[in-house]
């Protein structure tokens, strides 16, 4: 379905207030804020009105960003579905498809790591990431549990936040493929206390498994997507160091902390002695993780690898969509962000909805509706043609990924406010 914009904006100014004309667009190397939807419409329109409620109120200041160009790819389809979900749904850019398209016509390599596409995106994620070596992976699951395996001896225990995907979505693979077991700790924002991390190391007790790893996670879903700066990240690893413990960064998003927190990916890496990294969600390739880490880190990890069926051969077509997805990684991510935060400036303004819009760090909202069940919430929804997902008893997760444009986010709004001016009485 292609947006009518004439429709959309005179539908906006019958609900509006002027706005002025913002300054030219600008194309910063480095996307991180922008400017919320009104100035977006004004800039596409020339002057445009829009509803009170996607008013920036001040809280943060924004750089414009581009429109985008080339194939439009808003989730305004299948009956006008809003699908907000998880990013995982991001689909490839015609960028990507072209590559794998030229890829799939070109000779494929037999070892493992023979194909060129592989050992290009090896190479440089490694080097992005600041690690000597990196690991092609199906699944950024896949690449923890390697990680894990290699990193702990059975019997060991990995600390980390209580609401970490490891604890909550990884179907006990530590305790399942390496008998390692997790301590979880309870955290704010996704963050360990540094205190009741160093409690877990104690003495040595043969009573007590010891700890063979500590496990970070940037961003952190089950927050909202909040990030870790690199002051916590290197406070908690010379906490473990000091124990003689290795850090595992947790990095399926870590690119959205990077462009959020406008540091590049090394940085936020430093202080771990290993990291995964998604290539889909946010990013937009159709499958595949990377792990990073040391050379003799990796040529464990390989063989951990192929004995869990992730040698696939050939494996250049994913590698190619893997490559292609970081040519433009942070002007995507940052428009992400940037429509994340109109949605909550949106939502924020209704009635009987809870959200924090400060929370709003990366891609993720986390919302509420008074008097209403995060199950009830969805089920709501989906009878308006949004899905979204509940993560606990009252939360509902919005994520905002490359397929939803600007329409999209104002249709959102509009049909959260028919949910609770008729469900909500």
């Amino acid at each position: 379905m292609h947006t009518n914009w004439n429709g959309l904006m005179r539908h906006l100014a019958s609900r509006a207030v002027p706005v002025l004309r913002p300054s030219p667009l600008i194309q910063a190397p480095f996307v991180a804020p922008f400017r919320p939807l009104a100035t977006y419409l004004a800039a596409r329109k020339g002057g445009a009105t829009i509803p009170r409620r996607f008013i920036d109120r001040g809280a943060r200041s924004f750089r414009p960003f581009p429109a985008r160009t080339g194939q439009g790819n808003g989730i305004l389809n299948a009956g006008n579905r809003i699908d907000l979900r998880s990013d995982i749904l991001t689909r490839p850019t015609e960028a990507m498809i072209q590559a794998m398209t030229a890829a799939a016509r070109q000779p494929q390599g037999f070892g493992l790591r023979e194909d060129t596409h592989v050992q290009r995106l090896e190479s440089e994620v490694a080097e992005l990431l600041g690690m000597e070596d990196a690991l092609l992976c199906p699944t950024c699951t896949q690449a923890n549990q390697i990680a894990i395996n290699v990193h702990c001896r059975p019997g060991q225990r990995v600390i980390t936040e209580a609401t970490s995907h490891i604890v909550t979505s990884e179907a006990g693979a530590p305790a399942a493929l390496s008998g390692v077991t997790l301590t979880p700790i309870p955290g704010t924002a996704g963050k360990l206390d540094p205190g009741r991390l160093c409690e877990q190391f104690g003495p040595t007790d043969p009573l007590r498994s010891s700890v063979g790893l500590v496990w970070l996670e940037n961003t952190h879903v089950r927050s909202g997507g909040r990030v870790l700066s690199n002051d916590y990240t290197n406070d908690v690893a010379r906490h473990a160091r000091a124990h003689g413990v290795r850090v595992h960064l947790d990095g399926a998003r870590l690119t959205n902390a990077a462009v959020a927190q406008e540091v590049s990916l090394s940085e936020l890496a430093a202080a771990a002695d290993s990291v995964s990294l998604s290539l889909n969600k946010g990013l937009g390739a159709p499958l595949g993780a990377v792990l990073a880490g040391r050379r003799d880190f990796i040529a464990k990890a390989e063989t951990i690898r192929q004995r869990w069926g992730g040698g696939w051969r050939p494996a250049g077509i994913v590698a190619a969509a893997g490559l292609a997805a970081f040519e433009d990684w942070s002007s995507r991510l940052g428009q992400d962000h940037a429509r994340a935060r109109m949605l909550a400036s949106g939502l924020a303004s209704l009635p009987r909805v809870r959200l924090d819009t400060n929370a709003v760090e990366t891609n993720l909202v986390l919302v509420e509706v008074e008097g209403m069940s995060g199950a009830d919430v969805v089920n709501r929804l989906t009878d308006r043609n949004i899905l979204a997902l509940a993560v606990s008893d009252r939360t509902v997760r919005l994520a905002l990924y490359h397929d939803i444009d600007d329409a999209s986010v104002v249709a959102a709004v509009d049909r959260f406010e028919d949910l609770i001016a008729k469900e909500c009485q």
